[in-house]
């Protein structure tokens, strides 16, 4: 563990504490200067444990290279001017107290800061008696919520619905279209038509690439090309030669085509419609059932298998964002950015593990990378304000985390001893007791949750 900065002062404190005691938290404070909540700990070591360390140390630099000294066999002031005197020689008993124990006091009072602590020493550590330091840094910010409450959500019926059934089969019927030609000569292109089109593009008189005189088939109203372009294609004819100009852009007027302002020279070819198959045992046969009758009872468990696997996750997602809905004010914006670091992270784990970098995954997935930070920047947000909303929910209903509850998070572990044994021994508790908090605020928001189903 890397050793704490420590700052000394000239302020003096006098502890009453009866020595014998081990470290532990003597006073916790939150402090809220209107941008971040941070907390200050004042931490107390017994005399025992300050003697204990100090031997800890002493006995580390005896084992250095000291001239005329046999290892472990000079003298105590001597191993002191070896450290630069005693002050410098006491600074490090302290640093060496504090690493060996403060960060598991501080676990044990629940406390997470963000980021490394800062530890402040006000009285230069005495051996043979008690040493008290501070402990201070950022902690996530305690919120209340408008209302504590159930909350009210809509959620589709659990069991599978016959509008559900008719449009998995009609999305069946989608997928096995067929496309015939309009022999019509006379037809008059209208949406909903699949037009057999020669295009040759250009922004600005430089070619986009790959559409000189390109054949495309073009679902109008499909998508195929944007929507000013299908409007130019509205009511023309097989042998037309069309020439307009026409916008791709995105929701937020973005474009891959520089400006996105493009010409088109178009000459149509022909036009096709798409045919659906009829719901019959013809179209049953192809999804592997012996009837129409068979096909909409193996729809219909199909559904009902995705239902009990994905209802249960979406009421949990429904109520959640309810409850964060009820939040008082604004999710301080330093919480915001502490936990997009982690989103961010997430992300680039993520990729390491499908074996792709950042750059790769956005070039492989067309993603702009102004949207992607503000995808990463909602994710926070959202993120931020459940741990706001949960905390502060849980605290009001005077929950409270049980050996119970913890051990429920290492229920599927191989060996759950020996794995919270490996929690406790990074101290890392804390973190341990606050998804507890989240799971028990969360089961009472969705066991208590008013629920009113609605045919989507």
């Amino acid at each position: 563990m890397r050793r704490p900065e420590l700052r000394y002062n000239n302020q003096v404190t006098q502890d009453t504490r009866p020595a014998g005691e081990q470290v532990q938290i003597k006073d916790k404070v939150r402090e809220d200067d209107g941008n971040a909540q941070e907390l200050v700990l004042t931490v107390t070591a017994s005399a025992e444990e300050v003697d204990a360390a100090a031997g800890r140390f002493f006995k580390e630099i005896a084992q250095r290279e000291i001239p005329g000294f046999r290892k472990g066999k000079a003298p105590r002031s001597v191993l002191e001017q070896n450290v630069g005197g005693h002050a410098n020689a006491m600074g490090g008993v302290a640093e060496t107290l504090i690493n060996e124990l403060a960060f598991g006091a501080i676990d044990g009072a629940d406390v997470i800061f963000l980021g490394e602590p800062q530890f402040n020493v006000d009285k230069m550590l005495e051996e043979g008696k008690p040493f008290t330091f501070t402990v201070s840094g950022p902690v996530a910010p305690q919120m209340k919520l408008a209302d504590y409450g159930p909350v009210a959500i809509e959620m589709p019926p659990e069991q599978a619905t016959d509008a559900e059934v008719e449009a998995q089969i009609e999305a069946l019927r989608d997928y096995y279209h067929s496309l015939e030609d309009i022999e019509d000569e006379g037809h008059v292109a209208a949406m909903g038509d699949y037009a057999n089109l020669v295009l040759t593009v250009t922004n600005h008189g430089r070619l986009v690439s790959g559409m000189r005189e390109t054949t495309r088939l073009v679902g109008l109203g499909e998508g195929t090309m944007p929507a000013s372009f299908d409007e130019k294609i509205i009511g023309a004819k097989v042998g037309d030669k069309l020439e307009f100009d026409f916008e791709a852009k995105d929701e937020e007027g973005g474009s891959e085509y520089g400006d996105g302002e493009l010409h088109a020279e178009v000459e149509v070819k022909g036009f096709r419609r798409m045919v659906l198959p009829e719901v019959d045992d013809a179209l049953a046969s192809k999804v592997g059932c012996t009837d129409v009758a068979d096909m909409r009872k193996q729809m219909t468990y199909t559904i009902n298998e995705q239902k009990s696997r994905e209802l249960p996750k979406l009421m949990v997602d429904r109520a959640i964002d309810a409850l964060i809905e009820r939040l008082d004010g604004e999710v301080p914006g330093y919480y915001v950015d502490f936990i997009r670091q982690d989103v961010g992270r997430e992300l680039m784990q993520g990729l390491q593990q499908q074996g792709t970098n950042l750059q790769q995954w956005m070039l492989e997935n067309s993603i702009n990378g102004d949207d992607m930070k503000e995808d990463v920047a909602r994710e926070a947000a959202r993120r931020a304000a459940i741990d706001c909303a949960l905390e502060a929910l849980f605290v009001e209903k005077g929950m409270e985390v049980t050996d119970e509850d913890i051990a429920k998070m290492f229920v599927n572990e191989e060996d759950p001893e020996a794995t919270l044994q490996q929690w406790k021994d990074a101290n890392r508790m804390a973190d341990i007791h606050k998804m507890c908090r989240h799971t028990k605020a969360t089961e009472w928001l969705v066991d208590n949750a008013d629920v009113t189903v609605v045919e989507d």
